[in-house]
């Protein structure tokens, strides 16, 4: 699998989940995306084979599912259950907000698609 075919991707929903309010989507090789836009975010994935985020398979996917349908990618990479199997003496699994300097401000898409994209360098490419 070649790193740049793949999008590692987060969105944020609102409370009652009728609304993506904001996408982060990194590729492989570096070009980014953070908008509420749809359509953006359409074009942005169009030409990747494969989609990578955190917690995508029970999450993301069912709120962008139509976007993504419409693209090219083939298949999806859920690094949420990469991290146990790799990682078995971690405590938890859940991406790190270490950037978050008050824990109630939004979280930021972008900045979770990077910490997506770099766990998953470390399981499968390191």
């Amino acid at each position: 699998m070649i790193l740049q075919e793949i999008v590692f991707i987060d969105a944020e929903v609102e409370i009652n989940g009728k609304k993506v309010l904001d996408i982060g989507a990194v590729t492989g090789d570096g070009r980014e995306f953070h908008c509420g836009s749809l359509s953006g975010f359409a074009q942005f994935i169009s030409s990747c084979k494969y989609i990578c985020g955190h917690n995508i398979l029970n999450h993301d996917l069912k709120y962008l599912d139509e976007v993504i349908s419409k693209g090219t990618a083939e298949h999806f990479i859920d690094t949420l259950y990469l991290s146990p199997l790799l990682f078995p003496k971690k405590p938890y699994h859940r991406l790190l907000k270490d950037d978050k300097i008050v824990a109630d401000e939004l979280n930021n898409p972008l900045n979770d698609a990077k910490k997506a994209r770099d766990l998953f360098k470390v399981a499968v490419i390191a």
